[in-house]
């Protein structure tokens, strides 16, 4: 083959691999190219992203499905239209559920009583009723009806103080009426009005059944701060508690004022 045919073969071969370049080499193939790369990148972004909000509305909703059960805890142990004493503005919430046909509730309800006294500044104490004897709604019922004419603290004590006497459930309802009069503070024509309509009895029945949904094991139990204690607790121990939850409180005030 002579120089010139060899140079003319040379061109020949040079324009047949620019007709015939694979497709991504050419200037519309790169740009494709290019133009995929973009899309993946932001649809790569745009998957992170949906993943990251996916996983901060998952996150959200878990902390707000936390935050309602707790509610709800707190809901079920504060109730509602229940009895308390003490002071507006506490440190410390006592909340017992009750039962005046407990023995373990008498022997515990001289105590608080004394005990929400001297603390009387700084605890509020709430009972709510949590029936679970034959006589327990019959009591109950007394105690709501002595409070409607604001004596119920002076019911809460006297049935206490009088559980030995309001056992028999033939006789239960003569016996509180005999007990109410001896109260000597009670209208009893209203009383007996009360009590015979048994208008309390749905109340009673929420307590009960708030009590069921806190899984109380039986009576007294007690919240304090919303922190559950079961059975009869000696009037030291609560002390005890009362005045580690105020040094706490106090000792927390020193340092935010710092």
């Amino acid at each position: 083959m002579s120089l010139t045919d060899r140079v003319k073969y040379a061109e020949m071969k040079a324009r047949h691999q620019k007709l015939f370049l694979p497709w991504y080499k050419k200037w519309w193939g790169v740009l494709i190219l290019v133009l995929i790369g973009l899309i993946l990148v932001a649809a790569t972004a745009s998957a992170i992203y949906i993943y990251q909000e996916v996983k901060r509305l998952q996150s959200e909703e878990a902390s707000n499905s936390l935050k309602d059960q707790h509610q709800t805890y707190l809901n079920l142990i504060s109730g509602t239209n229940a009895y308390s004493t003490g002071t507006t503005n506490p440190k410390i919430t006592v909340v017992e559920f009750t039962d005046f046909a407990c023995p373990f509730c008498k022997q515990s309800a001289e105590e608080i009583r004394n005990l929400t006294e001297k603390y009387k500044d700084t605890v509020k104490f709430v009972v709510r009723d949590y029936p679970l004897h034959d006589t327990s709604i019959d009591l109950a019922l007394a105690a709501r009806c002595a409070g409607e004419q604001g004596k119920f603290w002076e019911a809460y004590d006297s049935l206490f103080l009088n559980q030995d006497n309001l056992k028999d459930t033939t006789t239960i309802k003569t016996d509180v009426i005999s007990w109410a009069k001896s109260l000597k503070v009670l209208d009893m024509e209203k009383f007996q009005t009360c009590f015979d309509g048994r208008g309390y009895v749905s109340a009673i029945k929420q307590d009960y059944d708030d009590g069921e949904s806190l899984k109380i094991q039986g009576t007294p139990t007690w919240f304090v701060n919303n922190y559950p204690i079961t059975g009869y607790y000696p009037a030291e121990k609560f002390q005890e508690l009362f005045d580690g939850i105020l040094q706490q409180s106090q000792t927390a005030t020193t340092t935010s004022n710092k």
